[in-house]
């Protein structure tokens, strides 16, 4: 009877499952993230945990399946993997909790990834022919956050200074995104005058 059961329990996880070797993750999973977790199946690369569970990871962030991107993303981050493969995964944790407006943790995930930098970015700009990619979620996704979700200017300015300190951008990109950012907080106070309503 007990081996019956058993039997029917691995019946009811996926080939990719086993040969990703997450099956115990998977098992934990509620009904509806299993649901969730076999509709990113085809195509997901099933060669270590850490390549399945990223996979699916970019899968569901394509889809914009933010919250279940983040779970995936956090239990990836549990597996072994190179510093620059577990940049890669904050990376997409950054912009999984940013679609869930989880703004703090998000935060936090950035000053994780800025910390790591250093280290790191010889690969990354190796990756990316020798440049610095336009897409770099610690860096512009936290001043989407500081500017978009907080409105902390000031703030912005010193991670944008902090941004050009640490070489991750130009500064002829510097004194365009400040210009930029001062542009956006004179649009703001405009459209709070005009918005503004008199009250007797």
């Amino acid at each position: 009877m007990l081996f019956r059961k058993a039997k029917e329990v691995q019946k009811d996880v996926p080939k990719e499952i086993s040969d990703a070797n997450v099956k115990e993750w998977y098992s934990s999973l509620s009904d509806q993230d299993k649901v969730k977790t076999k509709r990113y199946l085809a195509g997901a690369d099933v060669s270590s945990a850490h390549s399945f569970l990223s996979s699916v990871a970019a899968s569901a962030l394509t889809d914009e399946n933010y919250a279940f991107a983040a779970l995936v993303c956090e239990e990836c981050l549990r597996c072994d993997m190179s510093d620059t493969q577990r940049f890669d995964v904050i990376e997409m944790l950054i912009d999984a909790y940013i679609g869930s407006k989880r703004y703090d943790e998000a935060k936090e995930q950035c000053e994780r990834n800025l910390s790591m930098y250093p280290s790191v970015s010889p690969e990354i700009i190796k990756k990316n022919n020798g440049s610095l990619p336009e897409k770099l979620n610690c860096r512009n996704r936290y001043i989407d956050i500081v500017v978009g979700v907080e409105s902390g200017y000031d703030e912005a300015f010193r991670l944008l200074d902090r941004f050009f300190e640490m070489g991750l951008m130009s500064g002829e990109d510097l004194a365009l995104r400040k210009q930029s950012l001062k542009i956006h907080r004179l649009q703001r106070s405009f459209d709070g005058v005009y918005t503004y309503t008199y009250k007797n």
